[in-house]
Formats: structure tokens, C-alpha cells, sequence
């Protein structure tokens, strides 16, 4: 099942710091998650399974766009179709928003992350040189368009 996340506590924000830290090895503070999602300034979908989150996709708001900040599945949940149905919970969102594009960062290497974004019709726009650790980043954008 799938949720939209507008308030946050401290248990949520601790389950969504340790899926990311599980899935990414690197995580936001669960303090800086509560905080930025009951501020408005985050926004988290999840979905559980068995009353556990199994997956989720943040992003953030910057003027009049939408920064994918990280969608991830656990590792036994993968290719079930879960991330998909993350993305089309926030192409419905964009789509009746205001905002006027989605952007986002990812790996160079991680092919299945890029032909999700890909297939919902993301377009690489541009790469980031070492912008992780050990690897450069491909920088995608999606953007409305009115006809």
C-alpha cells in the first residue's frame, strides 16, 4: 500500500533513515526527515508491506521545481513493479501541481534506476564529475509540457 507522507514522528522518521541507510548505505538524519517533511520542505511516499516500509521516494521543493532526493526498494521487493508505482504516485502529484519540472541526481552506474527514469519520459540533461564518493552523477529532468 502506498502513502502519501504529510506529518512525520519520530518512529516513521527513524524507519525511513534506516531503509535508506539499508538500500543506499547512506541516509538523512531521521531528525532532519521529521523536521523537513512536517516543514512542508520534504515530501515521502511510502509502501508497506505487513506494516513495514519495503519502499519509499522522496523529494524536496526548490522555487518551481521538484529534486528527487531518493526512491529505493528493499533489496527482496526489487522488480515487482513497486518503484513504478512510487513514480506514478509522483507524476500524479507533479501533474496537478504548480511546480514545472522534476529534477534529479543518480549514479552512472546504476542502469535500472536510469531506464525507470527513462521510461517515464526523464531525459538526461547533464553529468556532475565525482558528485559521489567514487563516481560521477547523470543529471535527469522531466518537465511539463503544455500544448
Amino acid at each position: 500500500m502506498i502513502e502519501m507522507i504529510s506529518r512525520c514522528d519520530e518512529k516513521l522518521a527513524i524507519e525511513l533513515q534506516e531503509i535508506e541507510n539499508e538500500i543506499f548505505t547512506t541516509a538523512w538524519a531521521s531528525e532532519t526527515i521529521k523536521q523537513k517533511i512536517n516543514a512542508r520542505e520534504f515530501k515521502y511516499w511510502t509502501y508497506t508491506k505487513n506494516d513495514k516500509v519495503i519502499a519509499y521516494l522522496g523529494v524536496q521543493f526548490i522555487n518551481d521545481f521538484i529534486e528527487i532526493l531518493g526512491i529505493g526498494v528493499v533489496e527482496k521487493y526489487r522488480q515487482k513493479g513497486i518503484g513504478k508505482e512510487l513514480m506514478n504516485e509522483l507524476l500524479k502529484y507533479f501533474n496537478q501541481s504548480s511546480y514545472m519540472k522534476i529534477l534529479l541526481e543518480v549514479r552512472e552506474s546504476n542502469s535500472t534506476a536510469k531506464n525507470l527514469y527513462t521510461h517515464f519520459g526523464f531525459n538526461k540533461i547533464s553529468k556532475r564529475k565525482n558528485y559521489y564518493k567514487n563516481e560521477d552523477a547523470d543529471i535527469y529532468l522531466k518537465e511539463k509540457v503544455y500544448v
